[in-house]
C-alpha cells in the first residue's frame, strides 16, 4: 500500500493506493449536501493517510496524474468523471496535487478496471 516510484521517460512517478470505491455520478448527485461532504472527508484521510505512509510531499507545482478505479460495475464516461469530483477535490485539500485547474493539473488518463475490490490508484508526475 506503500508509494511506490515508477521511472518512465526519465521522470519519476509517485502513486497512492486508496481503498475506497468511486461513486457514480448519479449516485453523488441524489446525496444530501452533508453526505458529499462526508465523502469528502473520507477521501482526504486516507489520502493524507497514504501520503504520510509513502512519504509523499505537498506541492505547489504542476502535476500529471493517472487515475485507476477498481469498480465491480463499469460506469459509462461521464459518470466516472462526474463521481471522481469529491476524490480529486480531495487531493488539492490535501496538496497532493496543487489545483485542479488545467493550468496546474493535466489528468492524463483515467481509467476504470473491472474488480471484485473496489480500489482507487493515483499515480503523480510532479513538473518542474
Amino acid at each position: 500500500m506503500q508509494e511506490e516510484k515508477k521511472t518512465v521517460n526519465g521522470f519519476d512517478w509517485e502513486e497512492i493506493n486508496i481503498d475506497h470505491r468511486v461513486y457514480s455520478r448519479n449516485h453523488i448527485d441524489k446525496l444530501h449536501w452533508a453526505a458529499k461532504g462526508r465523502l469528502k472527508g473520507q477521501y482526504r484521510i486516507l489520502i493524507r493517510n497514504q501520503m504520510r505512509l509513502g512519504k509523499i510531499k505537498e506541492t505547489d507545482k504542476k502535476c500529471n496524474i493517472k487515475i485507476k478505479c477498481y469498480v465491480k460495475r463499469m460506469m459509462d464516461t461521464d459518470n466516472m468523471w462526474g463521481g471522481l469530483k469529491q476524490f480529486i477535490d480531495a487531493l488539492v485539500t490535501e496538496k497532493f496535487i496543487y489545483d485542479d485547474s488545467p493550468t496546474w493539473l493535466n489528468i492524463q488518463e483515467i481509467r476504470q478496471i473491472k474488480s471484485k475490490d473496489f480500489k482507487i490508484v493515483v499515480e503523480r508526475k510532479v513538473c518542474s
